[in-house]
Order: C-alpha cells, then sequence, then structure tokens
C-alpha cells in the first residue's frame, strides 16, 4: 500500500499533499474554479458547493494542503495576513486579554491598538524570554499567548518549547505567526502551538504575485468559527490567488534552501563591515538566541537579515538606498520574493508604532531589513560593497 500522505517527506508533500489528479479529467495542476454560484441539485437539501463567499473547490483544496504541511489542524484561507489575524482576534470577546511577545509586526500592532482595543479585547506586549517574568502578566483572563518567530523586523527567536512550557502550566493556549518560519523549516504544532497563523504573500506563495493569510488550528471550534468569519466578513482569499499559492508553494523547498544560503553569506559580510552597528540573523553565531534557532529551524534560516547602519542621517540613507536601487535591489515593502527587496521599517511595516515604541524595540532610525532574493549572491554581495560607501 502508498503511504498515507502525512507519512511522506515534506518535499513530497509540497507536491502532492490535497493534490490527487482530477478524478473527472485526469488534469495533474490544480483546477481553477471561479464560479461566484453553483447549481443546487435538490430542493431543500443544501449541497455542498452553494456560493464561494462561504465555500469554493480551488479555496478548499488549498486550505487542505496548508493543514498537511503544517501536520496537524484545519485551515481556513483570508485575502491577507492581517485578515486572518483580525478574523482570529475577532474570535474574541469583550473582557478577553492577550499576551503578546513584545516585538510584533507592525500591521499586528496597529490592528490590536487601533481597533481590536475598541471591542472590549486588552493585550499586553511582554519580554518571552523569562518564564518567571511571562507568567506574571498573564491574568486570569488571558485567553490566548501569542508570539511570532522570528519576530519582524528584529528576528529575535521565540522559544518554542519555552512556550509551550508556560501554556502547558497555566493553561492557556498559544498562537504562533510563523510567517518566517514556514514548515519547511518549523512546523510549531510539534512544539505545542494550538494555532499556526501565515501571510501566505510571504514564503508560502514565495514570487510577490499574491496577497493572502491563513490560520491552521488543531481547535475545532476555533476553526468553526473561523468559517463562520470567511462567511460573515467576506475577507476571502480569491480562488486565482488560491491556485496562484498552491502552484508557487510547491517550490518552498528549494526557495528556502537558496535564500538561505544567500543571506548566511551577506549576513557574515554585514557583520564584518565597519560601517555596520548591528547586524540580526538567526543564523549567525553572534545572535543572541542562535542555539535555540538552530535547534528550532531546520534546512536554513531563511533569506531576511536586519542591521543597523551607524550613520542614520537621512540624507546618506538615501544615497544608500539609491545606490542599492542601481544594483537591482529593490527598495520596497514586503518579504521573500524573487527579487531581493530592502525594507526600512520605521517609514514602513512598523510606521504605525509611535516614536519610542520603535526605538524600545531597537528599530532605530538607521534600521533595515534584507530580504535575499534569487539573483546571485555575489551581485547583491557587490551593490552592498558599493552602496556602503555612500554612509
Amino acid at each position: 500500500m502508498p503511504k498515507k500522505k502525512h507519512d511522506q517527506k515534506f518535499e513530497t508533500l509540497l507536491i502532492h499533499a490535497g493534490e490527487p489528479p482530477d478524478a473527472s479529467t485526469g488534469a495533474v495542476a490544480p483546477i481553477l474554479v471561479r464560479s461566484k454560484t453553483y447549481s443546487q441539485k435538490t430542493f431543500g437539501k443544501e449541497s455542498r458547493w452553494q456560493y464561494s463567499r462561504g465555500t469554493n473547490p480551488t479555496r478548499s483544496q488549498l486550505e487542505e494542503k496548508l493543514a498537511i504541511l503544517e501536520g496537524d489542524g484545519e485551515a481556513t484561507v483570508f485575502g491577507s495576513g492581517v485578515a486572518a489575524e483580525a478574523s482570529f482576534f475577532l474570535t474574541l470577546n469583550p473582557g478577553d486579554h492577550i499576551l503578546a511577545c513584545e516585538e510584533v509586526y507592525g500591521g499586528t500592532y496597529r490592528l490590536l491598538d487601533k481597533l481590536i482595543s475598541r471591542f472590549g479585547i486588552t493585550f499586553d506586549f511582554v519580554n518571552f524570554q523569562n518564564k518567571k517574568e511571562i507568567l506574571k502578566y498573564i491574568k486570569n483572563n488571558t485567553k490566548y499567548l501569542f508570539v511570532e518567530t522570528p519576530t519582524n523586523p528584529s528576528l529575535h527567536i521565540i522559544d518554542l518549547k519555552l512556550v509551550n512550557e508556560i501554556s502547558k502550566e497555566s493553561g492557556i493556549p498559544y498562537v504562533a505567526d510563523m510567517t518566517f518560519s514556514p514548515p519547511i523549516t518549523t512546523r510549531a504544532f510539534e512544539y505545542g502551538a494550538e494555532t499556526v497563523i501565515h501571510s501566505l504573500s510571504k514564503y508560502i506563495a514565495g514570487h510577490n504575485d499574491v496577497l493572502g493569510g491563513a490560520v491552521i488550528t488543531k481547535n475545532k471550534k476555533l476553526h468553526e468559527n473561523l468559517i463562520f468569519m470567511q462567511r460573515t466578513l467576506g475577507a476571502i482569499l480569491s480562488p486565482d490567488e488560491c491556485y496562484r499559492t498552491l502552484q508557487e508553494v510547491k517550490t518552498l523547498a528549494l526557495r528556502w534552501e537558496k535564500v538561505s544560503k544567500s543571506a548566511l553569506l551577506v549576513a557574515e559580510y554585514l557583520y564584518k563591515h565597519p560601517k555596520i552597528e548591528s547586524v540580526f540573523y538567526p543564523g549567525l553565531k553572534s545572535h543572541s538566541n542562535h542555539k535555540v534557532a538552530k535547534d528550532q529551524m531546520k534546512n536554513g534560516f531563511g533569506g531576511v537579515i536586519s542591521f543597523i547602519t551607524k550613520n542614520s542621517k537621512k540624507n546618506s540613507l538615501r544615497k544608500f538606498v539609491k545606490s542599492l536601487q542601481e544594483h537591482n535591489i529593490i527598495y520596497g515593502e514586503s518579504l521573500a520574493s524573487p527579487e531581493t527587496l530592502l525594507a526600512y521599517p520605521p517609514l514602513m511595516s512598523h510606521m504605525a508604532l509611535p516614536k519610542n515604541v520603535r526605538l524600545s524595540m531597537g528599530i532605530k532610525d538607521g534600521f533595515f531589513r534584507l530580504s535575499l532574493g534569487f539573483e546571485d549572491v555575489g551581485d547583491v554581495l557587490n551593490g552592498l560593497k558599493t552602496s556602503l560607501k555612500k554612509l
């Protein structure tokens, strides 16, 4: 008998999980179903497919695949990573409390601070490195521990084994935003997570042409609530973007290996450069939590590096960025695409944070985030070598 899909190696699952050849045509590529309306065969009897805001065959296929890749749970996909997070937070009730790691994606901070707080849901951000310190902040109404690892943009590593210990001791489940750690490198369910969140726009799709998010959970009641959110809010992922994600995730292992190798070389170069104040990359032995990262992240450490330049004068930074643009390094938001991208969190992903909060996180005015693409790493290094002279 052939192995069950979930018993196969991850690289095999990337290709085949949830994607048998189409039963009616034999098509190997997934079937793209764009229809919003489906013919109902019998009066008074609900069919599986009714209206695509509720369910869509292509979307269901992607959801099945994501759950298999994570190794457990059931998935729901949404129109963006933030839409996935918002839908998750909106399953909570007024008076509920969330305990989150100190550094989160700026869009997550904005979502909690500016929107979710209006519904009577409270939250605290704490350093998730010390067990006793974390336990101090847990309240009677704390419903979830919320972490992301590596964090965005400073690439701090959250020790998921530690979080699991706290979760078990307190009886509070934890949610992990694993956008920077796709399942090729870390499966959070293996570390006790109840729920995993992804921005599909990043490593999962990885080609700079998809905007989407996913929540994968082992909590059946939460999954039912998320299906309700899909139907009610309508922040769903379109069939076309589901199709692209199904196709593009197949190359995740190849992409992850490529960008991890390139990023390590670039991180080592920047670490030694006299014009760089700090470099943050989990693959460097100098990283504060390198040992945890090495244990927790398999097959490499990803393509994202953050660094702080010693010179943070705006005019110098502008010249630095312009020079990099001349060397085919794209100045723009996001990460994990074929193109190497340079982001400036103070004016991009973390602009929503009050300046004092941003600085308290170490996101200084000379802070940049570099996401390695598929270019020859030598060309990227040459661009950095020339451009750093502008500082």
